[in-house]
């Protein structure tokens, strides 16, 4: 009975501390949290050298209407984006080895409205940095889109 009591509170204490493991900017969960909000503002400010950065060269980009991008049309698109801000929430985050996936809602503000779509983003690190690999984002439920 004592083993299965120091089992269980192994446990209460480990969950909490690996849920924990995305807030602490060491681990590899927050470095990637972190590139994917470097990325987010490098859409913002139309920072191209960094978009170029960290968006790998065989970025497959697809949007929730199915139109899929390469890296230059992503480029291209990104510079034209007039995206008065841009929010993510509900993000989850795994990472097993060089991948990391991000799943999570994103809001982009534009002039005339705004898009929320729920996406999944997988990234590789490549030379240190975390790289967008493929971004597939879809339309929320109806009753959302009412709101």
């Amino acid at each position: 009975m004592r083993r299965t009591a120091r089992i269980f509170a192994g446990i209460l204490i480990a969950y909490p501390l690996a849920a924990m493991a995305a807030d602490q900017p060491n681990t590899p969960e927050a470095q990637l949290l972190a590139a994917e909000d470097a990325r987010f503002h490098a859409v913002l400010t139309h920072d191209a050298a960094a978009l170029d950065r960290a968006i790998a060269s065989d970025v497959v980009y697809s949007h929730m209407t199915g139109r899929r991008e390469n890296k230059a049309e992503v480029m291209q698109s990104s510079s034209r984006a007039n995206f008065s801000s841009i929010e993510s929430s509900e993000r989850t985050v795994r990472v097993i080895g060089a991948i990391g996936i991000i799943r999570g809602k994103i809001e982009r503000r534009l002039p005339e409205h705004t898009l929320t779509d729920g996406y999944l983003a997988v990234y590789e690190n490549r030379e240190g940095r975390w790289q967008l690999l493929e971004w597939v984002s879809s339309a929320p439920p109806l009753k959302e889109q009412a709101k």
